[in-house]
């Protein structure tokens, strides 16, 4: 056993003398060292290493001794028993108890504890400390900055030259010694990085605050250097947890309201309002944030009215009700201008989209469904009669319940009024739910009828069905949407109203909600996307539950590895975002049947979507719904859309822009002839010497056919034709170029002037076979346009196309850093944008290095990252096949930040993917933590609830789900079927299976006791 030391026979510290320590020199010490040294085989190094670790494990850790080196005490007590006591054979009478020493032996007894010893070329030396802590105080001084001169990594081609090896080394000794200045003076030391705050170099992050701080002084009504001081403000700080989002919200305050008062527009600013408001919210109370929007609403800005509404829909206190009151609200506020349309049109699709996740389809369906009869189908006797008399026929009509639109054999309003004598309405059948089931658990039964049900249950039903007494929320009477109907009056407004029922039918249209805000930064993607959390969309973006995404990444032949060939999957992925307008319909980016595919149209009604574009249609000059239904028609089937293309070519043969979508479905058909046939009909023969408007895009898409197709020589005989120029040769190609920079000049419309555009940049890249030549065009276009404009973006996606094309599709020889630059220069621009996204994945495809692609994931960019962004990323981590499972953490970071951050925080898709991501990667704990998150940040969406009845289930009990079945019901969700009569159905059976295991078990108790008796000996 080994005891502690006692320390009292030391002797006094005043006896102790001041002399320094003994250096005692042996004779032949150092020799017999080298000799020990040099005869020490490897075995033996070997050996002593592994002494060595083994004794370090032995050491006491210190932490354990921090109040061991308070130098205040004379001598301490180690009350911990040596670990050798307890290890047989560890203790022998050579050994020593093993104690740690205070300081590492730095802190010397009896002098002050600021004095501390090292030991420098063997030399013990004392030194004072506080001059180091001095040193640690001192901020960084010393910065890497790049050298715009060097050239020692330029790159050449797309590659960094290597050097040729280190020069050898001429007139230097054998052995490299290092030597060192004696740094006997550490006031030196110290004296260097102990500048005064004004004159040290300032970090990068404080260079970028002062600058913009700077011109705040010299105008401080910049919106944008405010809302760049507040980004570059927040960088450093984290939205990983709730307490970082509360402290940026403290950080956030003081600025913006500095930002508000430091000039009278600002105050009037509703970018600058919204954020204010936003942050407050995680500090402050309620009622003083009630009084500070009450403020903000008198400015009267319709983004300033949706966020109110979202912060109403948010609260889960009031019921839809206090929903539905806000809306009014709204609507009566704003007037009858076209912006006050628009305006009106957000609120109706947010309320609808309330309904709709709320679990009341029907009545989501029945407000465009009204609304459209009453602007589309509008009876001209009824022009020009006022509101509410309107309203009042129109209820008339509702409660007909005669077919509506988009329902099978709809006629619409105005034939109704003309019609209504004949006393002859056609019936309406509507689907109903039959409660059978597979699950066994009666919850998963409920759970499983409620999402069958929401799926089909989408029309409205009426009141002589039969299951109108079961479920009373199907049929709904006029007076439950009147309050909703408004008119429109413009162009611009109608069309809103079309793509907003699209949308809600689960159709999705890029870029359409960023297009309706007033400011320009619209954040109704929060809600708006709801096609994001279809079963097919889930399926595509994350991986399938159960399945190996674990591949090996070599293989052995013959005893050596062999790396595997990397798979990846397409790079255009299930995620469409760009500014409505910016892409072409037919354009095939995302497959063979243009802007949408089969996943796009899943878990859609795809008859009443054909209804819908065929009466919302506003006659034969409305051509780009037109193409929208031809887009439309295309993905279920490319002949029954060349049979719609006919018939709108029959009403309308002068129409170019119908001419070029016809010739664009003969191309997806795989018709390369009969679309050439379309374009030397409408092209050649009947050719003017003044290009016709619209004319630009089909000698494009013609030119391009022949080029995509191999056909160089056909591709420049059409460009030349568009020039209006005869013959070849190398004037002629410079008397086309020249002319068709003269068509482009004269276009007043930019997509006429960008197909102008791509074919002067194909001339060149067909005469020249200079890729940088054709960019050349390409940017002396963009240079003149506005960045992140449409135009600009569309430019942009037109330009990285054609390198992509001429590069990967058609395999010609192209630096890979023409491309690489090109799409991160677009990057910072549109950041949100899938098709530059997919064009960074193909850059980046088979370089071994994930750098950049982890670079563009999370929150270390200055954008903020919309919806589709996040929902990318989280796609991105399975693009490449085997790297789902190492990349989980990555994606659970990504999505922990998404739902922190003010930008994505109440989105429910965001909540949902995120639940469904944690399932799949068997987290079942984690996903019911975020499930109790999901629902107080989204607290009347439906799908968020029945994931614990269903996918969830096994993490949840009886208690907490009769709970959640409550809480449903408190805040206004609308269940088809009671949770209390599934439990009821189910326990007649479970006592039944109950009595049968009972009656089971005591058989078998009276056959044991019979068999105890007949083997009784005796």
């Amino acid at each position: 056993m080994s005891f502690a030391p006692s320390f009292s026979s030391f002797p006094s510290f005043d006896s102790i003398s001041d002399s320094g320590p003994s250096q005692i020199h042996k004779p032949g010490t150092e020799e017999r060292k080298k000799k020990k040294i040099k005869g020490r085989s490897p075995k033996d190094k070997r050996l002593k290493r592994e002494g060595r670790s083994a004794q370090s494990k032995d050491t006491f850790d210190a932490s354990s001794r921090a109040k061991a080196e308070e130098p205040t005490e004379f001598y301490f007590s180690d009350r911990t028993g040596d670990s050798g006591n307890i290890q047989y054979g560890k203790l022998s009478s050579s050994s020593i108890p093993k104690y740690f020493v205070v300081g590492q032996g730095r802190i010397i007894l009896g002098l002050s504890p600021i004095i501390t010893a090292f030991s420098r070329r063997s030399q013990i030396t004392l030194d004072d400390r506080s001059k180091s802590l001095k040193l640690l105080s001192v901020p960084p001084q010393r910065r890497l900055t790049a050298d715009s001169k060097s050239k020692r990594y330029q790159e050449s081609n797309g590659f960094l030259l290597l050097g040729q090896g280190r020069r050898s080394r001429t007139g230097d000794p054998s052995y490299r010694a290092i030597t060192q200045e004696d740094d006997s003076d550490s006031d030196s030391v110290v004296s260097i990085f102990s500048s005064s705050e004004d004159e040290r170099t300032l970090s990068a992050h404080e260079e970028t605050l002062r600058d913009l701080e700077q011109q705040l002084s010299a105008d401080p009504s910049s919106i944008t250097n405010w809302l760049r001081l507040l980004s570059q403000t927040l960088s450093t700080t984290s939205v990983a947890t709730q307490e970082a989002r509360k402290a940026r919200s403290k950080i956030t305050i003081p600025l913006l309201s500095r930002a508000l008062a430091a000039h009278p527009a600002n105050a009037a600013s509703p970018l600058l309002r919204i954020k204010y408001l936003r942050a407050i919210e995680d500090v402050w109370s309620d009622s003083q944030c009630d009084s500070e929007w009450e403020d903000a609403l008198k400015l009267g800005n319709i983004d300033m009215w949706m966020e109110w509404l979202e912060r109403r829909i948010s609260k889960s206190s009031g019921g839809l009700d206090g929903v539905i009151d806000a809306a009014l609200r709204i609507l009566s506020s704003l007037d009858d201008s076209e912006n006050s349309e628009l305006g009106k049109l957000r609120v109706f699709w947010r309320i609808a989209i309330v309904f709709k996740q709320a679990g009341y389809h029907e009545r989501a369906t029945a407000m465009f469904q009204a609304q459209a009869e009453f602007v589309f189908a509008n009876p001209q006797a009824l022009n020009g009669v006022p509101l509410e008399i309107r309203l009042d026929v129109f209820e008339e009509f509702w409660d007909s319940e005669v077919p509506r639109m988009g329902e099978l054999h709809s006629k619409g309003w105005s034939h109704w009024v003309s019609h209504k004598q004949e006393h002859n309405p056609l019936t309406v059948v509507t689907l109903s739910v039959t409660p059978t089931s597979t699950e066994l658990d009666p919850y998963r039964q409920w759970a499983e009828y409620e999402t069958r049900a929401d799926c089909t249950g989408q029309l409205p039903a009426r009141t002589t069905d039969d299951n109108i007494d079961s479920d009373p929320y199907s049929t709904i009477l006029f007076v439950d949407i009147r309050p909703f109907l408004f008119d429109l009056r413009t162009q611009r407004s109608k069309n809103v109203f079309r793509l907003a029922w699209l949308s809600t039918l689960g159709l999705h249209m890029p870029g359409f909600s960023a297009s309706l805000s007033s400011s320009g930064d619209s954040w109704d993607d929060r809600w708006s996307y709801i096609h994001l959390t279809k079963p097919a969309f889930l399926d595509a973006i994350l991986p399938t539950a159960g399945a190996q995404n674990i591949s090996l990444t070599a293989d052995a032949l013959a005893g050596a590895l062999v790396g595997r060939q990397k798979v990846y999957k397409q790079s255009f992925g299930p995620i469409k975002n760009w500014s409505l307008g910016s892409c072409h319909l037919f354009d095939p980016i995302y497959g063979t049947t243009g802007m949408w595919n089969t996943l796009d149209i899943a878990d859609v009604d795809t008859g009443f979507v054909s209804r819908v574009f065929s009466s919302l249609r506003l006659g034969p000059e409305d051509t780009d719904w037109d193409s929208l239904s031809l887009a439309f028609e295309t993905t279920l089937s490319v002949k029954s859309a060349l049979k719609v293309s006919r018939s709108f070519l029959a009403s309308d043969r002068d129409s170019l822009s119908r001419w070029a979508a016809h010739a664009q479905l003969e191309r997806i058909r795989g018709k390369s002839d009969e679309a050439r046939k379309v374009y030397q009909t409408v092209l050649i023969a009947s050719a003017k010497p003044i290009p016709r408007p619209y004319e630009g895009h089909l000698w494009s898409d013609w030119a391009e056919m022949e080029w995509l197709a191999g056909q160089e020589e056909d591709a420049l005989s059409v460009i030349c034709r568009a020039a209006r120029v005869e013959g070849h040769g190398s004037l002629a190609a410079l008397r086309t170029r020249r002319t068709l920079n003269e068509f482009g000049k004269d276009c007043t419309s930019w997509r006429e002037r960008e197909a102008w555009i791509k074919l002067g940049a194909l001339l060149v890249i067909l005469t020249s076979h200079n890729i940088q030549n054709a960019l050349s065009i390409f940017d002396a276009q963009l240079n003149e346009i506005r960045p992140r404009d449409t135009a600009h973006e569309s430019l942009t996606m037109a330009c990285l196309m054609f390198i992509y094309r001429y590069g990967s599709v058609l395999k010609n020889p192209v630096p890979p850093s023409i491309l690489r630059e090109r799409v991160l220069q677009s990057m910072a621009y549109y950041p949100h944008n899938s098709v530059i996204l997919a064009l960074f994945l193909e850059v980046e495809k088979g370089q071994g290095v994930w750098g950049r692609i982890r670079g563009t994931l999370g929150d270390n960019t200055e954008n903020v990252k919309d919806v589709a962004r996040r929902v990318q990323e989280v796609w991105i981590a399975g693009w490449e096949s085997g790297r789902w499972e190492a990349e989980i953490e990555r994606t659970r970071i990504g999505l922990s930040g998404a739902v922190e951050h003010e930008r994505t925080r109440g989105c429910s898709q965001i909540w949902r993917i995120y639940i469904e991501f944690e399932i799949r990667a068997k987290q079942y704990k984690q996903a019911k933590n975020l499930f109790y998150q999901a629902i107080g940040q989204c607290p009347r969406c439906k799908d968020l609830y029945l994931l614990a009845f269903g996918s969830l289930r096994g993490v949840f009990d009886g208690r907490e789900l009769d709970a959640l079945a409550e809480t449903m019901a408190e805040r206004g969700i609308r269940m088809r079927k009671g949770l209390d009569e599934v439990l009821e159905e189910w326990e007649p059976e479970k006592q039944k299976n109950d009595e049968a295991v009972n009656n089971n078990e005591d058989d078998e108790i009276e056959y044991n006791a019979k068999e105890l008796r007949r083997l009784r000996p005796y």
